[in-house]
């Protein structure tokens, strides 16, 4: 049986133009499809260190307004229409934060595959 794992798949040529429509829509979506359509790079990039610092911060950043939507959900609340405007900003700076870092792992895998 002939073990077709060794063998390096290429990117799709959709890489470039669904990381430019993606990036320019949704800037964290654009990252993930450069990562999603990089063929045998891969695993490469969700094994590196930056990526798992950045998907943490995004998730954590996330969490205290998931934590208070739900809550309001279930009523748990003691206003049942809460605005947490401040978890929302901190969701987005967690965000810009997290795909700064998985950007930095694209970069340096380019930069080490590139040497």
């Amino acid at each position: 049986m002939k073990d077709y794992s060794a063998s390096p798949v290429p990117p799709s040529p959709y890489r470039w133009p669904v990381t430019i429509v993606l990036t320019i829509l949704a800037p964290p979506l654009g990252l993930a499809g450069w990562i999603l359509l990089s063929g045998s790079d891969r695993a490469v990039y969700l094994r590196s260190p930056w990526f798992k610092a950045g998907v943490a911060i995004i998730c954590l950043g996330a969490l205290p307004l998931v934590i208070v939507g739900l809550l309001s959900w279930l009523g748990l609340l003691s206003d049942p229409n809460p605005n947490p405007i401040g978890l929302g900003l901190l969701f987005m700076a967690a965000t810009a934060l997290g795909c700064i870092a998985i950007l930095i792992g694209i970069v340096l895998h380019s930069l080490r595959r590139s040497a």
